[in-house]
């Protein structure tokens, strides 16, 4: 068997050769933040286990009270929030309240929960909008599992809107801005002879005025229906 020296002393060549084509180590999945808000230990320690026995890459936190969610809201975001509809210091509702407000998880989907199914409570839910409603008993390992991947997609749509939004009132702040400045150049003059020409030139070619015509310039920049198109040249 071959061996080279080094500073470690012999080591056989067949090793380094496998340490240089070895396949690095698959990435680790990232985790799934479950907030699970339940005065009963003994309940919340259960739907813990359950969440974990699901395969998915969680990480439970569980909540006592409503003073204790509401700085576990603080620390972290998280990608689904179980609350227990009783509390002894207010009801589910009024915690999601306090989740709707708070910054970092006003958008994470929310499961209420209760010790048994009632109807009442469902509609409630529903109305506030969580994405559903589970009596304990039903949150089995199965259920769990669709419920967490259904909250996942749900918070992909709802962060896939904010970011659409956000783009949207950037092109508008932009397409305002451009059309200041287009709006002072023109008002340098139209004639054939003045940077106005050439301006208008410009926008013709861009496809932002029509060729030809009397129109009148300050109207159209002030049509909303007036688009900008950007090309490569």
């Amino acid at each position: 068997m071959e061996v080279y020296r080094d500073d470690r002393g012999m080591v056989p060549a067949a090793a380094t050769s496998a340490g240089v084509h070895a396949t690095p180590p698959e990435p680790e999945p990232p985790l799934i933040d479950v907030l699970v808000l339940d005065d009963s230990r003994f309940d919340a320690m259960q739907l813990q286990r359950e969440c974990r026995s699901t395969e998915l890459p969680v990480r439970v936190t569980i909540a006592s009270g409503i003073e204790e969610f509401r700085k576990m809201l603080e620390r972290r975001r998280y990608h689904v929030v179980f609350i227990d509809y009783l509390l002894p210091d207010g009801d589910g509702l009024k915690a999601q309240e306090y989740l709707r407000e708070e910054e970092r998880n006003g958008q994470s989907p929310v499961v209420m929960i209760s010790g048994e199914a009632r109807h009442d409570v469902a509609v409630e839910a529903i109305r506030s909008g969580c994405i559903d409603y589970k009596a304990k008993s039903d949150l089995t390992r199965e259920a769990l599992k669709g419920l967490i991947l259904r909250a996942l997609e749900e918070g992909s749509k709802l962060a896939q809107a904010t970011l659409r939004r956000a783009l949207d009132a950037q092109r508008d702040e932009l397409v305002l801005a451009m059309r200041d400045i287009i709006r002072e150049e023109i008002s340098r003059g139209t004639g054939h002879h003045d940077t106005g020409a050439e301006t208008l030139q410009m926008l013709r070619s861009y496809g932002l005025v029509p060729s030809g015509g009397d129109e009148d310039w300050s109207d159209l920049l002030e049509d909303p229906a007036t688009q900008f198109i950007f090309r490569k040249h």
